[in-house]
């Protein structure tokens, strides 16, 4: 996907997720943020200095759990204003600003690619979005027990509207039906705060709490939750784990 082929602000790159073999390859210290693909000529991307295998962790100071929510604020931050990436590269951080493009530009930018000897072009119609897929529980193929949930970090003051512990906790936007999730009693707009005990802030910390899972025998998880401000103790029973399973896609961050 090239951020920004739906009329909004351009950046010029194809986003891949975190896997636990591509971690392990660029040294990443966590599974999460997203992995640059291809960079467009001459896009916002490339003039930034943007590089394919860039590992982008956050966006203006806020840290990018996945492809999704990279998406996301992208889509959100208006174009021609500048951000701040914090791009992992040859084992170490560092800072790029880049300035976002408008739409229009893209188009102008992928009409000046050309093919190189050997192959062909052809301009790509105008797809719209594809509904989002949901997977309702099992095994992400090499990953983690999936929840069954769709969602996002709380901080600042959306996080204290909640009650969250200094304003930091995890969102429950979706419960998918016949999850794990479900059969537990979680439900959307619950702010998951800790995991068998000790306090979680954020998606990526629960998701590296499940992936710890992985090899346990033990498959029951203990969720402290905040509804309507009230703490709750629900008990999770993980799907055993699997040799072949599904990866269905999401455009939110799915656990």
């Amino acid at each position: 996907i090239v951020i920004g082929d739906d009329g909004s602000s351009w950046l010029g790159v194809e986003t891949h997720e975190v896997t636990p073999d591509k971690a392990k390859e660029l040294k990443l210290s966590a599974e999460r943020g997203v992995v640059l693909g291809k960079i467009v000529p001459d896009s916002p991307a490339a003039k930034a200095g943007l590089k394919e295998n860039d590992a982008v962790t956050e966006i203006n100071g806020q840290r990018v759990e996945g492809a999704a929510q990279f998406r996301r604020m992208i889509h959100e931050i208006p174009a021609g204003r500048s951000i701040q990436l914090t791009v992992w590269r040859d084992g170490r951080t560092q800072t790029i600003s880049a300035t976002l493009g408008k739409s229009e530009e893209r188009h102008h930018a992928m009409k000046m690619v050309a093919p190189t000897p050997g192959t062909f072009a052809f301009r790509m119609p105008e797809i719209p979005e594809i509904p989002s897929m949901e997977w309702n529980g099992g095994m992400l193929l090499g990953g983690q027990p999936r929840l069954g949930i769709d969602a996002e970090d709380l901080s600042g003051q959306l996080g204290a509207f909640f009650g969250a512990p200094d304003g930091e906790g995890i969102l429950v936007r979706d419960v998918n039906s016949g999850s794990p999730a479900e059969r537990a009693g979680v439900k959307a707009g619950d702010v998951i705060i800790s995991f068998n005990g000790g306090r979680i802030r954020s998606v990526g910390e629960l998701r590296e709490k499940l992936s710890a899972k992985r090899e346990d025998k033990d498959r029951t998880v203990k969720l402290g939750v905040l509804r309507n401000k009230n703490e709750v103790s629900l008990t999770v029973e993980l799907p055993a784990p699997a040799a072949h399973t599904k990866r269905l896609v999401s455009r939110r961050t799915s656990i």
